[in-house]
């Protein structure tokens, strides 16, 4: 029997992020027209935050949202949407981030050209197993021995995981992919899985042109749920 619930998966982070080569500044008129196209598009924040070179915005009631938009260097800033254990659906944030970008797009580019340095998404999941995550990790998937440890001291091991890199390749859309796998230290039984997608190949975004948010967001959670699974999942013919 396998030890690892496929069936389980409940989000705990969602997040992408733009650099692009583009100065922002903190305009107080600019930022209020920022959080009125957000406003027309149903999106509110109950916190806001500015500084010199950021722009916080926070919502923690019904879904925990966050937009951060901040200077990286001369003439390039990034734009960072995330949500924190998120209690709705991946469609419905996208629709946010969507939102998100397009009121960025509309205030502070506008209808213009707009070079994407690099971007990159994150997705978090957490998984149920019938034991402690890292035994099953380490002895079930892995098919190491607890006895192992005794190498280190013999002190007891609360968690671990595995951290995967995989560069990317020469083709014409690049994709460096990360990947950690590790037990959940606030409830062991659970598998915290992290998948992460950078596209480092800056690009133009043409002035009729759309930030990209759902095609990277669908493109992580897909290989998470079933590439980084079909990983985990130790067939019971090989054992």
């Amino acid at each position: 029997m396998n030890g690892f619930n496929i069936q389980s998966k409940r989000s705990h982070h969602r997040g992408v992020n733009y650099v692009v080569a583009t100065a922002w500044t903190p305009d107080p008129q600019r930022i209020l027209a920022f959080q009125q196209a957000l406003l027309e598009n149903k999106i509110e924040f109950t916190e806001t935050k500015v500084q010199e070179n950021a722009l916080e915005l926070a919502r923690r009631e019904e879904s925990h949202l966050r937009v951060r938009i901040a200077t990286v260097g001369p003439d390039v800033s990034n734009v960072i949407v995330t949500s924190g254990r998120p209690a709705y659906n991946l469609d419905l944030f996208i629709e946010q981030a969507d939102a998100i970008y397009g009121a960025y797009r509309q205030t502070w580019i506008g209808n213009r050209h707009c070079q994407i340095v690099r971007c990159d998404a994150t997705i978090r999941h957490l998984y149920s197993c019938t034991e402690h995550a890292f035994k099953y990790l380490w002895e079930t998937r892995l098919g190491q021995k607890d006895d192992d440890f005794k190498y280190l001291g013999g002190r007891p091991i609360l968690g671990g995981g595995l951290r995967l890199v995989m560069p990317a390749a020469k083709d014409p859309d690049p994709l460096h992919i990360e990947i950690k796998i590790e037990s959940f230290f606030e409830a062991t039984q659970d598998l915290f899985i992290e998948t992460q997608f950078v596209w480092p190949q800056p690009r133009l975004l043409k002035a009729t042109e759309k930030f990209d948010a759902g095609y990277r967001l669908t493109s992580v959670e897909e290989y998470a749920i079933k590439n980084v699974c079909d990983f985990l999942l130790k067939p019971e013919t090989e054992e």
